[in-house]
């Protein structure tokens, strides 16, 4: 279980935008390099395939098979694509992207990969950057708002400090617990909580679906809990939650998270601006396939959106990726390149 994930440094995050901005016009447009295809082929006819499968990942994480069953099926019904998902850890997809086992990751969470950023895509090891997904990330500390109603220190990490004890379980006591995700998620609060000095115990659910379970029981038993979790999720929908306010990120802990053992780290996560990143020779061997997964763009609330017909409508992701796909010709075909 990798539990020593780092953060980007600030000068890694404004080089990040800087590639990215390079890389893709605003708003989703020729994303690295843009396969000298047209695009936006409403009214027109999209350009195909070439005919081998293309490989795209699926995280463990509702939002990525989202945006991995949306682009398969608009690559199936519009351009004659055969696409795999293929379901696989955020650290194991960069290798086989490099390999070329992958073709495809459409959303990459960058504070958790700036080694990976610097290996594969600046150190050309077959990974190229195909430009923003158009959502902001930000992972957090959270606690449900009814919990800050009653207390409203509970918002800050001194008020947090100062009740480790309502969060305790048979599990941790005396200690709180601190409820984690998945372990391969990108985390850094065991680190966090040792930097501050917190009497709390990071305890792992397992799973987003798990995480989401304790939640829901937490909330209707008007619970305390102090957990993990990031936007955009279809959650903020459904329960009123409140981010713990972390210290601020500053210049040392951008020096303490770019070495490879981050030990002191004190602060928060930062904004993620998610992107894409494919295998480079996509862009030869596949050109339409390249363009169109290069432009992907689109919001929190859309994404969620989908995730919501997921995890809460009860739908498979791929038809819940259908029905998006049908209410939603005037956002997608912007994506399409012209034959």
């Amino acid at each position: 279980m990798r539990k020593r994930m780092w953060l980007l440094s600030a000068i890694a995050l404004l080089t990040l935008a800087a590639a990215a901005c390079s890389d893709v016009d605003e708003g989703g447009g020729d994303g690295g390099g843009g396969g000298g295809e047209e695009t936006g082929a409403a009214g027109g006819e999209a350009a195909q395939c070439a005919g081998d499968t293309i490989s795209i990942a699926v995280n463990p994480w509702t939002g990525s098979a989202a945006n991995a069953n949306v682009a398969k099926v608009i690559m199936e019904q519009e351009m004659g694509c055969t696409v795999e998902l293929v379901e696989i850890d955020e650290f194991a997809q960069f290798p086989a992207l490099s390999s070329g086992e992958l073709q495809a990751t459409l959303e990459v969470w960058p504070s958790g990969h700036a080694e990976d950023y610097a290996t594969y895509i600046e150190g050309d090891q077959g990974v190229v950057d195909a430009g923003e997904l158009g959502v902001i990330g930000k992972i957090g500390w959270y606690v449900p708002t009814y919990m800050v109603e009653e207390n409203p220190d509970l918002a800050t990490i001194d008020g947090i400090a100062a009740n480790t004890d309502l969060f305790a379980t048979p599990e941790t006591e005396p200690k709180g617990q601190f409820l984690g995700g998945d372990p391969s998620f990108v985390s850094f609060d065991e680190e966090i909580i040792e930097s501050l000095g917190l009497d709390l115990q990071v305890v792992y659910a397992g799973s987003e679906n798990a995480l989401l379970t304790e939640l829901e029981t937490a909330y209707e038993a008007q619970d305390p809990l102090l957990f993990y979790f990031y936007k955009p999720h279809w959650a903020f929908v459904d329960y009123d939650l409140t981010e713990v306010a972390l210290p601020e990120v500053t210049e040392e802990c951008n020096e303490i998270a770019a070495q490879e053992d981050p030990a002191g780290y004190n602060c928060d996560y930062p904004e993620d601006v998610l992107y894409k990143a494919l295998n480079e020779d996509l862009e030869t061997s596949d050109p339409a396939a390249f363009t169109f997964l290069s432009n992907i763009s689109y919001t929190n609330e859309e994404q969620e959106a989908i995730a919501h017909l997921i995890d809460v409508d009860g739908m498979d992701p791929e038809e819940a990726a259908a029905q998006w796909v049908s209410e939603n010709e005037d956002l997608w075909s912007a994506w399409l390149p012209t034959a």
